[in-house]
């Protein structure tokens, strides 16, 4: 279910989703022809649908891809990226052999990875109300020593 941003399962609620972004080996231009980008969008449409995840937006540049997607609860970011790049690239080089002569030991995507957590709130909202939460909790705590602190001089009266 997915009620706003957030998404439920048996025990958890929250938002688990990233924008996602990585590039080609040595950032050569291989995915400018509509056939490579087909095969890339379909790949990663489909690798997201089996493992759970919600891919909210897609765009394949020439030399790299940007995705923004929900995560599964129990998926990681580098998870996500391992199944998504490589089960494309085992797709492009189906397609087009030739690409692995190109690129060095075969490896289509570059090691790397861009990810960054996207909420419908701000840092500075989180900081805040976590910073908030703490003054309400040591305020919590100082009236509560001012009643029981009252207590005590009221029963040495009795």
């Amino acid at each position: 279910m997915v009620s706003g941003n957030f998404r439920s399962y048996k025990h958890a609620l929250g938002i688990n989703a990233f924008h996602l972004e990585w590039c080609t080996k040595y950032r050569y231009t291989l995915l400018s022809g509509n056939w490579a980008r087909k095969i890339l969008q379909e790949s990663i449409l489909h690798t997201a649908k089996r493992y759970g995840m919600q891919v909210i937006a897609l765009e394949i540049g020439a030399e790299h891809v940007h995705l923004f997607v929900h995560l599964p609860a129990n998926m990681s970011v580098s998870e996500a990226v391992q199944l998504l790049k490589g089960r494309s690239a085992k797709e492009i080089f189906a397609a087009c052999p030739s690409f692995r002569g190109l690129l060095h030991k075969g490896h289509f995507w570059s090691r790397g990875k861009f990810y960054r957590s996207v909420s419908n709130v701000s840092s500075s909202t989180v900081y805040n109300y976590i910073s908030g939460h703490k003054q309400k909790e040591l305020q919590g705590t100082i009236c509560s020593a001012r009643q029981e602190a009252e207590q005590l001089s009221l029963m040495s009266f009795v």
